[in-house]
């Protein structure tokens, strides 16, 4: 069982609003206009936010990954609106020189590979004791909407 140093992702990692705010230009104007067009699902913040102020989410995400420039304008609406904390590790590699490993470590950080992240966006969800509630992986499958499969996620573990 992968032991949970919150302090240590804090200090390796930056939140929502700091990642974009750390994309180039472009990308960075690509996630805000999507942000500025979203409308979060009233149902789902209904049912996720008693659950907030138990819940952490360490999310693995890249500037050149378009499931990623879709899911981080809803989860810094989650951040922003609902008080989520959410720990992102935005400088995600692939390894396409070495078949051995997806990711190149670094700059992807070695959480990468020791949690077994596959695709990305990849989102884990914990309690504010360390203890794994679900991941989440790419984009919502289940539901329609990525607030609406972060529920479900948290409610089905």
């Amino acid at each position: 069982m992968i032991m949970i140093d919150f302090e240590d992702i804090r200090k390796r990692s930056t939140n929502v609003r700091g990642y974009v705010d750390a994309l180039s230009d472009k990308d960075r104007d690509i996630v805000l206009e999507a942000y500025e067009e979203y409308n979060l699902n009233i149902e789902a913040i209904k049912e996720l936010e008693p659950m907030v102020d138990n819940l952490k989410v360490v999310v693995f995400s890249a500037a050149w990954c378009g499931d990623c420039k879709l899911a981080m304008p809803v989860m810094l609406h989650l951040e922003e609106e609902l008080g989520l904390d959410v720990m992102v590790f935005g400088e995600i590699k692939t390894d396409p020189l070495n078949k051995a490993v997806k990711w190149r470590v670094p700059p992807s950080p070695p959480e990468i590979n020791e949690w077994g992240a596959t695709a990305i966006p990849w989102f884990e969800f914990f309690d504010n004791a360390g203890k794994k509630l679900g991941t989440l992986i790419e984009k919502p499958t289940v539901k329609a909407t990525l607030e609406e499969e972060i529920v479900y996620v948290l409610k089905h573990k």
